[in-house]
């Protein structure tokens, strides 16, 4: 499990991202530990009611209650329009990854607010200017939320979860295995009914010579393209849709590497070729392991609660309180 937490720690999006906060930030999550499953009483004596968030923003390391940093974390990554149950489960799983991480830190800090690293963080004064006039009742709303699960984390065989989430999956959730190359029990392949009604559910992106040239030096195409008929083929895919293996003029890449390379939304695609242009034909929003977030909206307003949400995208976990 040590390589899949040193990979996952360098593996970068999720989320990608950038999934929430133009429909939110994907995440990287980093992997499970390799130390013994903590107690309640491990995790009361080595994390008290506070967190230290690096700011990537203004390099500076902030102190904060575990409060004030759900909220904040919920907010920049996932849009308080979405169903409160929908948010309470964004607001488990934010709480999860924070508490894991601050017992796994060997940093000045616990976790940074840079997406592509670790979740996404918003302080008042930038919740303030995201939401504009609807400060007040999206502030209101997400304190009650937070609130309503303060403490609750996700544990598999009494081990803080890595509670990974995306914006939106191919109808599927992708299992960690296909992505990050080592099998999670919990980050399963599932079935994510609704993300097809997403307006974002799917994208195009159309390259000519010249930029299909220059995106593919960041994986280490170099030489001279004269066509780009048939430059791409997939060789491999998944049941949830995601390239595992295709090649660019013969050398082998996954998925993800493509995506990273031309910034594509998912690494779930189909691609068409002429002599001039390729075309990305891409489904979904961001690594699409574990909790699809517009999935979750969905389960949602069909009147399923948190609980259910959560143990629907994490197989076999536990909700628990942490102190």
């Amino acid at each position: 499990m040590k390589n899949f937490f040193r990979l996952v720690i360098f593996c970068a999006l999720t989320i990608s991202f950038l999934p929430f906060a133009i429909l939110n930030k994907e995440i990287n999550l980093q992997g499970i530990s390799s130390e013994a499953p903590p107690t309640t009483s491990d995790i009361t004596a080595k994390n008290t009611d506070t967190v230290s968030v690096f700011r990537s923003g203004t390099q500076e390391t902030v102190e904060m209650d575990f409060f004030e940093y759900i909220c904040g974390s919920v907010a920049a990554e996932m849009p308080l329009s979405y169903h409160e149950e929908a948010l309470k489960a964004q607001a488990v799983a934010c709480y999860t990854n924070a508490l894991r991480l601050k017992k796994e830190s060997k940093e000045s800090y616990h976790i940074s607010d840079d997406s592509s690293v670790h979740q996404g963080y918003l302080n008042q004064e930038q919740r303030k200017e995201k939401w504009g006039e609807d400060y007040e009742k999206y502030e209101a709303k997400l304190e009650s939320i937070v609130k309503a699960v303060e403490n609750q984390a996700l544990y598999y065989e009494d081990e803080l979860c890595v509670a990974a989430f995306h914006a939106i999956c191919s109808g599927k959730t992708e299992s960690a295995e296909n992505i990050w190359g080592e099998k999670v029990p919990y980050l399963v392949s599932v079935k994510s009914n609704g993300d097809n009604l997403s307006p974002q559910y799917s994208t195009e992106l159309v390259f000519d010579k010249e930029d299909f040239s220059k995106q593919a030096k960041a994986i280490e195409i170099t030489k001279d393209i004269n066509s780009l008929k048939n430059i791409i083929k997939i060789t491999k895919t998944s049941k949830a849709g995601t390239v595992l293996k295709a090649t660019i003029k013969d050398k082998e890449f996954t998925g993800e590497e493509i995506r990273k390379a031309f910034g594509l939304r998912s690494p779930v695609f189909t691609v068409k070729t002429t002599k001039t242009a390729v075309t990305f034909n891409v489904t979904g929003y961001g690594h699409g392991v574990g909790m699809s977030q517009y999935g979750a909206d969905f389960m949602a307003r069909q009147g399923s609660d948190y609980e259910e949400i959560l143990k629907h995208y994490y197989k076999g976990v536990e909700i628990k309180n942490s102190f």
